[in-house]
Formats: C-alpha cells, sequence, structure tokens
C-alpha cells in the first residue's frame, strides 16, 4: 500500500515532463518550419541558377549541332534557318548589354529554361557580315572564332563563352594523304605517267609497283615522330619507329586496323602516342588560290621571288628589283606564276626554270607572324649558294609556308647526265655534314605535292633538317636516302605545341572539316 501510494504522488510530476518534452519537440519543428520557409528561396534560386546554365551549355550544343550539320553555317552570321517551323532563331549578333536586350530566346521543351546565342565579332569587326564572314568572325593569328550563349530559368541568367576551332592540318607534326613517293619524282615519263595513274590510291589500292616509303628504326637509322601524327593511308614500318611523345600526342591513320604494314621481320611499331585506327579522313583544299584575294596589292607579286626576312621587314627581290618592304599587315604575302613552261622536278632540281615561275625562295629570321602562299614552289634556300639557310622566329610570332606545289629544300648538285637522278656531286656544301644543318620554324603545307629536299638522292650526305612546327603534304616527300651510300639530309623534327591553339595568318584548313571546343569559361556577370 505505501510503495501503490508513492506512484500515485509521482503521476503529476511525469505529465509536467511529458509535456516539457511536448514543448521542447513543438518548438524545434516551428523552428524547422521557419527554417525552411526560410531556405525555399535559397533553393529555388540555386535550383533557377542551375537551369540557366544547364540552357546556357544546350545553346552551345544547338550551335556546334548546326556546325556539324553544316560546316558553312557560321559563314551566315545570323541568316540561318530556325530550329523548326514557328520556332525563334536563337542565334544573335552580340549585344553590348545596354538599353533593352535585342536578343532573340528559344524556350526549352518541359521547363521554364531559355537561352540565345550571340556571336562575337573579331577585335576591329562591329559584327559578323555574311559578304566578309571569315575576316569579322575568324581570328587571323588562331584560326578560331568565339561566340556567347546565355541561359534564362526564373530570373537568373549565366554566360558561357567559347572559342570554337576547326579541325586542323597543323593539329599534327606530320600529315599525309598519301604515304607513298610523289608520282612527278619517279625516274622518266613513262614511270611517272604509270604512278599519276596507278598510284594515287591509298595501299590497299595501290599495285606493289608504287613506291614504298618506310619508317624505319634499325641499325643507326631511326624515325621519331615528336608529336602528333595523322595520314589518310596507313603507315609502312620496319623495324621499331617511333610515334609520338606522349600520351596526348595521338597518332592516327585512317586505314583499317591493324594500320601498318612491315617490310623486314620482326618489325613493330612504338606507340608512345595513342594509336587509333579508321580515323576520319582530312581533305586537302584544291588551292591557296583564296589567300591572292586576301593579301594586299603591295605585297602580291609575279614569277621567281626572293624574299630575305630580317626580322621586322623583308627585303624582297623580283623581276630585278631588289626593295626593302615593311612587315604586311595583316601577314601575307602572295606569289603568283607568269610564263612558266614545264615544271623540273625535285629529283633532277638545275634551278633553270624561267622567271615567270612562282618560285618563291625563302631564308632569315622573322620577328612578325606572317603566311607565305606560292601558286608554284617555295625553296628554303640559303641567301648565298655557300652558305647555310634557316628560316627561324625571333619571338613568340608563327610563319606558314603554302605552295600548291612543293616546299622545297634547296640542294644544288652537278651532274654528270642530265636526266641521272644519281650521277652526281654536291656544289653547295661542305665536306662536313654538321655545316650543312638547316633549321625550319614554320607549319608546312604542301597541296598538290611534298615537302621534300631537292635532289636529294645524290651528292655526300648532309646535316640534318631540323623542323620546328608541322608538315602537311599530299604525297610522301624523301629528304635523303640511306645506306651504304648515304645521301641528303637526316630528319628531325619536332611538333610546336603552340599549333594546338594558334595558327600563322590565315593558314588554310582541310575541306569541310568539324568544329569543336577548344576553351570555355562562365562570363560572370552574365550577359
Amino acid at each position: 500500500m505505501h510503495m501503490s501510494r508513492s506512484w500515485r504522488n509521482e503521476d503529476g510530476f511525469s505529465m509536467i515532463v511529458v509535456l516539457g518534452v511536448m514543448m521542447i519537440g513543438a518548438l524545434i519543428a516551428v523552428a524547422s518550419f521557419t527554417l525552411t520557409i526560410g531556405d525555399a528561396p535559397q533553393s529555388r534560386s540555386s535550383n533557377n541558377a542551375k537551369q540557366a546554365y544547364a540552357a546556357a551549355e544546350a545553346g552551345l550544343h544547338y550551335y556546334l549541332f548546326h556546325l556539324a550539320q553544316d560546316n558553312q553555317y557560321w559563314t551566315k552570321c545570323t541568316n540561318v534557318a530556325p530550329p523548326g517551323p514557328g520556332q525563334p532563331n536563337p542565334v544573335n549578333q552580340a549585344w553590348n548589354g545596354t538599353g533593352q536586350d535585342p536578343r532573340v530566346w528559344r524556350s526549352l521543351p518541359r521547363t521554364s529554361a531559355r537561352y540565345t546565342v550571340e556571336l562575337l565579332a573579331v577585335t576591329g569587326a562591329a559584327a559578323c557580315d555574311p559578304t566578309r564572314a571569315s575576316l569579322t568572325m575568324i581570328d587571323a593569328g588562331t584560326g578560331t572564332m568565339r561566340i556567347r550563349t546565355t541561359g534564362e530559368a526564373g530570373g537568373r541568367t549565366r554566360s558561357l563563352t567559347a572559342t570554337l576551332r576547326r579541325r586542323s592540318f597543323i593539329d599534327y607534326l606530320y600529315f599525309t594523304d598519301y604515304e607513298t613517293g610523289d608520282p612527278v619524282t619517279y625516274s622518266g615519263q613513262t614511270n611517272i605517267n604509270w604512278a599519276q595513274q596507278n598510284c594515287v590510291r591509298y595501299r590497299a589500292q595501290r599495285p606493289s609497283g608504287c613506291s614504298a616509303i618506310t619508317f624505319v628504326a634499325n641499325g643507326s637509322f631511326n624515325d621519331k615522330i615528336n608529336g602528333p601524327f595523322h595520314t589518310n593511308d596507313d603507315i609502312l614500318v620496319c623495324g621499331t619507329p617511333t610515334f609520338g611523345r606522349r600520351s596526348t600526342d595521338v597518332i592516327e591513320v585512317s586505314g583499317p586496323a591493324p594500320g601498318y604494314a612491315t617490310n623486314c621481320a620482326g618489325s613493330a611499331p612504338n606507340f608512345l602516342g595513342t594509336w587509333q585506327t579508321a580515323a576520319k579522313t582530312l581533305a586537302m583544299p584544291p588551292s591557296n588560290a583564296s589567300l591572292a584575294q586576301m593579301t594586299d596589292a603591295q605585297y602580291k607579286f609575279t614569277g621567281t621571288t626572293t624574299l630575305r626576312l630580317n626580322g621586322n621587314t623583308i627585303t624582297v627581290t623580283n623581276n630585278g628589283t631588289t626593295v626593302a618592304k615593311a612587315w604586311p599587315a595583316n601577314g601575307l604575302i602572295y606569289v603568283k606564276s607568269g610564263a612558266c613552261g614545264s615544271n623540273q622536278a625535285p629529283p633532277l632540281q638545275a634551278y633553270s626554270e624561267p622567271q615567270g615561275c612562282a618560285n618563291v625562295y625563302v631564308s632569315g629570321t622573322y620577328a612578325g607572324n606572317l603566311t607565305i602562299a606560292s601558286e608554284k614552289d617555295i625553296v628554303i634556300r640559303p641567301p648565298t649558294s655557300s652558305s647555310n639557310g634557316n628560316v627561324i622566329r625571333s619571338g613568340d610570332v608563327m610563319l606558314g609556308l603554302i605552295a600548291n606545289n612543293f616546299v622545297r629544300v634547296y640542294h644544288k648538285v652537278s651532274r654528270s647526265d642530265s636526266t641521272s637522278m644519281t650521277s652526281c656531286t654536291n656544289t653547295n656544301s661542305s665536306s662536313s655534314p654538321l655545316m650543312n644543318t638547316v633549321t625550319i620554324e614554320a607549319a608546312i603545307l604542301s597541296l598538290s605535292h611534298s615537302f621534300i629536299a631537292d635532289n636529294h638522292a645524290c651528292g655526300n650526305q648532309l646535316g640534318a633538317l631540323k623542323i620546328v612546327g608541322a608538315i602537311a603534304q599530299r604525297f610522301r616527300g624523301p629528304v635523303g636516302t640511306f645506306g651504304s651510300a648515304s645521301t641528303g639530309f637526316t630528319k628531325d623534327y619536332t611538333y610546336d605545341d603552340r599549333l594546338r591553339y594558334r595558327e600563322p595568318p590565315y593558314f588554310l584548313e582541310p575541306v569541310a572539316t568539324a568544329w569543336r571546343v577548344v576553351r570555355q569559361s562562365e562570363q560572370v556577370p552574365a550577359r
């Protein structure tokens, strides 16, 4: 009885405890509810910001999609078709951010978000001009164009700026269309005619009689591609030649797997770069004539022309007259042919073509960005027949050499037989190969033929041919021969990694090549 009475006496105390706990729980619930209500605007704002960013990205992908469908989409500026019937065209000229917003927006389906696209003209241009698209949208120094996409959701806006660039020949240290010798380098007109009919094909379709040029790493001969590589063909190897410097160097062939053939036992290429077969081909433009239209009149020349680069000035010899000229304002020089006659093939080069031929002899040091284009050949030549000829840069600048035919390295010889490719002796070299090393720092493009050393198969062995830049050619051109009686130059080619993001002025791009994003960043504050 006593214990039972004690429990009854504690009933009121228990009720007080329960009520206290309930009160505390209620206060916590009210506080949590209050905090939740207070955070709701912030949550909505964060969600809107994320949707706005996603909408800006959708705008970028919208523009890239249309570039993929139509490689010339960008040249039409804002004069492009809407995405569908009754839908607005969201591609606009750039808005400076003042006054009423003139931009046309496109709503995303099943959401309240929307986006708009702006074309960012190059410095000095007011807007994208469809009659001058390449001059108003493409940066001549980088080959890039820029757009801005802005997304909006719930009153929040976010903007992205993207830099776009086409896949280019100069994405690679070494590019070839065909991994075989140029038909015009064959011995005798009968063989040349046969090669032109049978050898302008990829390896699987080429007959065995076509010139088979090999990448070699065997004994003292060791070919190494110090950078990215692409061929529309496949490759032929002997031994273990090295392709690439590291995994970021792409090593691409358009031929099917395995992508290479061997012509000596125990051969296997050493791929330090990332190996890829069945890569998409890159098509050469038919000529460089478009560059002539962009060149200022005082920098257009006709016939044989010598250009001595002197830092920021150029000594030009043309038609018997030598003058010093300032650097061209837009960085372009173009040389066209007059009365030229028949071509001389590089293996039998005597330097006796008519003065009307557009052979451009180049040497010296350049301190400004420049592209030299020729309707015929470009020849890297020493300023005198007895001295070395280099083409090198001074500063963070770039040079492009674009020939419709050959880009050649000067090498004069004396022949006892004018029709023999091998019966000859050097006339412009020292007995020491080290005295004949030639350095070329440039992006080289031979549209119809090859990058090649003149008379490469005769005379004494020369020194190294050092290239820092990129080489793109239709056919693979030899610069020397190697064996018991070696001739010509040994190769020392290294990629200029600046070419991943920049290029010489108005450097030509492959035909119908895809655009890609090379840089993307958020613009703060949004436009």
